[in-house]
């Protein structure tokens, strides 16, 4: 049985919730199976139109310095501490986004499998490359990734379970190259894996980017001089409600790569479904948002499994082309 957390309406969320919390609460019911059957490419639009058609607000630079009255201090807890120094408003978004993405990462640690629909756009070698659509099942523990290419490489398929296959990833090329190009081997870390993607596969996942964003914010909270940072309710991704963090840093000093980040993180899941890196122009620049975008990613048709079959992490699953 699959739960299937897709663009529900807000009118929902309830009992969606408690199905939520009751499989956190009572544990996972085993619902084995083998076969598999990835949604057309067809079904999704690309992830730029789902955007820019649900919430045209999105990519806006806010007008205002930081939301001083929207993001409240925590009191109950800074009165607690007693030499807690007083947060400014970008530290108090700050905080108020790690405490959130806290609370999605501990849900979602007590779910053994999921799957979900990952668009990709990355920028690598100072190209930036085509939006790839890929569907993705994903296991906790062992760490286990099971991709499948919608779009670009079509029905490539990539397979990476921990402590199996010499700790290498899989991967089958898809089209003609699959039919004659046996299955590789490589290294999540090598040189091969890197000049496809900006992050290996073993940081895949919900639960691997939201810890990412809160050691980056932590690091934020930390440093010398704090980003600016604002918390937006009310937007929305696949027609499902979002609060949108807007974060940009002053000078690379503050920040050597990135120069400002858009986050969407779902009201309901408390995990980002939506992330929009940029780095530093320089003087030949002319489209500046356009020619400084570094990586772009997107989680949707989001569904939590009751159980996947030990077959969806091993090569000899007779669905797969691993050969």
């Amino acid at each position: 049985m699959t739960r299937d957390i897709r663009g529900s309406k807000p009118e929902a969320s309830n009992s969606l919730r408690n199905v939520l919390a009751a499989m956190l609460t009572g544990g996972v019911v085993a619902g084995m199976y083998y076969s598999y059957q990835p949604a057309s490419a067809d079904d999704l639009p690309p992830v730029e139109d789902r955007i820019s058609r649900l919430d045209e607000k999105v990519l806006q630079t806010p007008s205002v310095p930081s939301l001083k009255d929207a993001v409240p201090a925590p009191q109950d807890r800074m009165e607690a501490e007693e030499n807690t120094p007083k947060l400014n408003p970008d530290q108090l978004a700050l905080r108020e986004m790690i405490d959130i993405l806290n609370v999605g990462v501990l849900r979602l640690e007590q779910i053994d499998n999921y799957s979900f629909v990952f668009d990709r756009q990355e920028r690598i070698d100072g190209e930036l490359r085509e939006n790839q659509q890929i569907q993705v099942k994903l296991r906790h523990a062992p760490f286990s990734v099971y991709m499948q290419w919608l779009t670009g490489d079509r029905g490539r398929e990539l397979l990476y379970t921990e402590n199996q296959n010499e700790n290498r990833m899989l991967v089958k090329l898809g089209g003609l190259k699959g039919r004659f190009i046996p299955t590789l081997k490589l290294d999540p870390n090598g040189d091969q894996a890197k000049s496809e993607s900006r992050h290996p596969v073993t940081q895949a996942g919900l639960v691997n980017l939201a810890r990412e964003i809160i050691k980056n914010r932590r690091n934020d909270l930390t440093a010398a001089v704090t980003p600016r940072c604002v918390i937006e309710p009310g937007h929305t991704f696949n027609d499902r409600p979002c609060t949108r963090v807007f974060l940009e840093y002053a000078s690379t000093e503050q920040s050597p790569v990135y120069r400002k980040t858009i986050t969407l993180i779902d009201d309901e899941l408390s995990l980002p479904v939506y992330v929009r890196n940029y780095t530093w122009p320089n003087e030949n620049m002319v489209d500046v948002e356009k020619e400084t975008l570094i990586e772009c990613y997107a989680f949707s048709d989001i569904q939590i499994e009751r159980q996947l079959a030990d077959a969806t992490w091993e090569r000899e699953n007779p669905d797969y082309r691993f050969r």
